[in-house]
C-alpha cells in the first residue's frame, strides 16, 4: 500500500513539473498547445483522484478496523459479565432463577385453563429467553454440537408452524407425531429432571414437554373454536378429515414424518458425524451417541457387544435404532390425537417423570451433603474426646 502511495504521488508530481520547467512553457507556444495542456491536466487530475481514493480506503479500513477491536472489546467484557453469571459465582443466578421456573409453571397452568389462545405466544417467548443461554453455556463448554440434535429440531418444526406454516397439514401432523412421540419419550431416555433452580436442567425440559403441551393446546384446548380455525387452520382441517376418514392417518403420517426425520438425519450426519469426525473422535467435542454410548448406557451387556464391532457398523445401528424409536413412539400418536383426556394423561406423566427425577436429584445432592456435614461433626468430635483422653493420661502420669 506504501509502494503504490509513492508510484501515484511520484506520477503527479512529474505530471506537476512539466508546468514548471523551461521546456514545458516553450510547449505552449506549439500550435498543438492547447491540445497538449488538456492531456497534462487530466493526468495530474488522474493522478490526484488516484491518491484521494487510495487515501479514503485506507481510511476506510482503519475505520472497520477501530469499529471491530470496539466490537471485539464490547464482546469480551459481556462475556466476562456472562462467565461469572453462569459459571464463576451461578449462585447468585440460581437464586433468582428458582422463583422464576415456580412462576413459569403457575402461568402455564393458568394459561392453558383461561388464556389458551396465547399459549403458543408464551411457548415462543420462554424459547427466545432459554435457547440463548443454552447456546452460551454449550458453547463456553465444548458441548454446543448437542444443539443439533433432534429436539432442538423438532422445536424448530414447531415454531415453523406455529408462525410461518399454520396451514401446512403435513407439517402439522408431523410436529404432532414428533412432539408426542420422540420428545416426550426422550424425558425418561435421557432422564431429564425438574431440578428448579438448575437453568440448564429446566431449559432441557422445557425443549422436551413445551413442544407436546404446546400442541396439546391447540390442538385439544381451542378444538372447534374459531380461533382454531382462523390462526391454525391445518388443525381444524386436519381434525375433519381423520373424522371423516375414521380415524389417524397412520402410514401417511409414517411417510410424511419420515420425511422431515430424514432431513434432519442427513445434515445432522453430514455436518457433524463427518465434516467433524476429527474433533469428536479426539474428545474435543461430545455428540448425543458418544454421550449415551460412553454414559447413559455404558454398562449395557449389549451395547459393549455392539460398540465393539468395526466402524462404522457402531453408528449405522445407532441411526438404525433412533429410527426405529421414532417410529414406535409416534405409533402411540392416534390415542393423544382422537382423546384430549388421554393426551392430558400422557403429559401429565411425562412431567410427573421430570419432577420424580428432579426430587431424585436433590434428596441424593442435598442428603449427601448432609450426610458429609455429620461426618465431618462426627470425626471431629471423636477428635475431642481423643484429646482430652490424651491430656488426662499425661496429667496422671
Amino acid at each position: 500500500m506504501k509502494k503504490k502511495r509513492q508510484e501515484l504521488m511520484h506520477e503527479q508530481s512529474t505530471a506537476e513539473r512539466s508546468f514548471t520547467n523551461i521546456f514545458g512553457l516553450l510547449d505552449l507556444l506549439d500550435p498543438q498547445a492547447p491540445e497538449e495542456f488538456k492531456k497534462r491536466y487530466l493526468a495530474i487530475q488522474e493522478a490526484k483522484q488516484k491518491i484521494s481514493d487510495t487515501l479514503r480506503e485506507k481510511k476506510q479500513d482503519l475505520k472497520l478496523d477501530e469499529l471491530k477491536i470496539k466490537v471485539l472489546d464490547k464482546l469480551n467484557k459481556l462475556d466476562d459479565k456472562l462467565s461469572d453469571v453462569f459459571f464463576k459465582r451461578p449462585g447468585k443466578f440460581e437464586k433468582f432463577f428458582y422463583p422464576f421456573t415456580l412462576l413459569n409453571i403457575f402461568t402455564i397452568g393458568f394459561l392453558m385453563g383461561h388464556k389458551p389462545e396465547i399459549f403458543h405466544i408464551y411457548y415462543t417467548i420462554l424459547f427466545f429467553l432459554l435457547i440463548p443461554i443454552r447456546a452460551y453455556t454449550y458453547y463456553k463448554t465444548n458441548n454446543h454440537y448437542f444443539l443439533a440434535d433432534l429436539c432442538y429440531y423438532v422445536n424448530g418444526m414447531c415454531l415453523l408452524f406455529i408462525w410461518a406454516f399454520p396451514n401446512n397439514i403435513s407439517l402439522y401432523l408431523s410436529t404432532f407425531a414428533l412432539t408426542f412421540g420422540t420428545l416426550s419419550w426422550a424425558v425418561i431416555t435421557w432422564k431429564n429432571s425438574l431440578v428448579t433452580h438448575s437453568v440448564d436442567k429446566v431449559t432441557s425440559c422445557f425443549i422436551h414437554i413445551m413442544p407436546p403441551l404446546t400442541i396439546h393446546v391447540i390442538t385439544h384446548v381451542l378444538d372447534d373454536t374459531d380461533f382454531q380455525r382462523e390462526r391454525f387452520p391445518a388443525v381444524y382441517l386436519s381434525k375433519a378429515n381423520i373424522t371423516n376418514n375414521g380415524g389417524w392417518p397412520l402410514k401417511t403420517n409414517i411417510f410424511y414424518t419420515s420425511l422431515y426425520y430424514l432431513l434432519w438425519q442427513c445434515s445432522y450426519h453430514y455436518f457433524i458425524t463427518i465434516r467433524q469426525s476429527t474433533k469428536i473422535q479426539s474428545g474435543e467435542r461430545m455428540t448425543s451417541f458418544e454421550y449415551l454410548t460412553k454414559h447413559t448406557f455404558k454398562n449395557t451387556p449389549i451395547l459393549s457387544t455392539l460398540l465393539d464391532l468395526p466402524d462404522p457398523y457402531p453408528m449405522l445401528l445407532y441411526i438404525l435404532f433412533q429410527y426405529l424409536y421414532q417410529l414406535i413412539t409416534m405409533s402411540l400418536c392416534g390415542i393423544w390425537f382422537a382423546d384430549s383426556h388421554a393426551a392430558s394423561i400422557f403429559l401429565l406423566s411425562i412431567f410427573l417423570v421430570a419432577s420424580y427425577n428432579g426430587a431424585t436429584y436433590y434428596i441424593d445432592y442435598y442428603g449427601d451433603q448432609g450426610l458429609r456435614k455429620e461426618i465431618k461433626k462426627l470425626q471431629l468430635e471423636i477428635r475431642n474426646i481423643q484429646g482430652s483422653d490424651i491430656e488426662e493420661d499425661e496429667a496422671v502420669r
